[in-house]
């Protein structure tokens, strides 16, 4: 019987954690560049988004990661059931996982409607007796739902983490720190970003603000 962090450790395992790492390294170096270079985002107003800019590179460049192979996971970039945003969904091995920031590794997520609803997926057995280990099914494995959370302090990764969150509170059914399972041994030499992930996060950006204005647009119109 498997517990609930083997399975975690098995669909995002360790030989996945350094490009892991890399691609939303990449991620927060590319929004600090694009926000210090685009005029319009260097405003008070631009400084309003900048949470919002380093979401969404570090969504895109998971997302490519996966599309490209060089993460081994599945990847969808799709719309959010509630709120009208967009969001990557990972899935591996019994899994599937949204991208959240928190404040600290072994912290959760701003609560919300969409989280709360997903995190269901881990409801457990009533009168389960042990809350860690997986139960017997003999005949369906039920669907498990994680977070890979992510921190950072100006241009550098602070913490990255797969967690497994109970539904009904905030408690870890399972956690996985990555920065902590490389190793302090571990050097990565910073990467230039290529031009063309540069101009492919840019038109991401800009097809992103034109769809909300368009559907603003519309909704003051209906």
């Amino acid at each position: 019987m498997e517990s609930y962090q083997e399975l975690l450790d098995e669909a995002f395992p360790a030989d996945t954690d350094l490009m892991l790492m890399r691609s939303v390294s990449q991620a927060i170096r590319l929004a600090g560049d694009v926000m210090d270079n685009e005029l319009f985002l260097k405003s008070l107003i631009g400084g309003d988004i900048r949470g919002h800019i380093r979401r969404a590179a570090i969504l895109f460049s998971v997302h490519e990661s996966c599309k490209t192979g060089d993460l081994p996971f599945a990847s969808e970039m799709t719309r959010m059931p509630l709120g009208g945003g967009h969001w990557v969904e990972v899935r591996s091995g019994r899994f599937r996982a949204h991208i959240c920031r928190t404040d600290g590794a072994v912290a959760f997520p701003e609560e919300t409607p969409t989280r709360q609803d997903q995190r269901l997926s881990n409801q457990l057995e009533l009168f389960e007796t042990d809350p860690v280990v997986v139960p017997l099914h003999p005949s369906a494995q039920p669907e498990l739902y994680a977070w890979l959370t992510f921190g950072a302090s100006g241009h550098d990764l602070s913490h990255l983490c797969w967690g497994m969150p109970e539904a009904g509170r905030n408690s870890w059914l399972a956690r996985t720190n990555v920065l902590s399972r490389l190793g302090p041994l571990v050097e990565v030499v910073p990467e230039a970003t290529a031009p063309a992930v540069v101009l492919r996060f840019r038109d991401h950006i800009e097809e992103a603000l034109r769809k909300d204005t368009d559907e603003s647009n519309f909704d003051h119109k209906a």
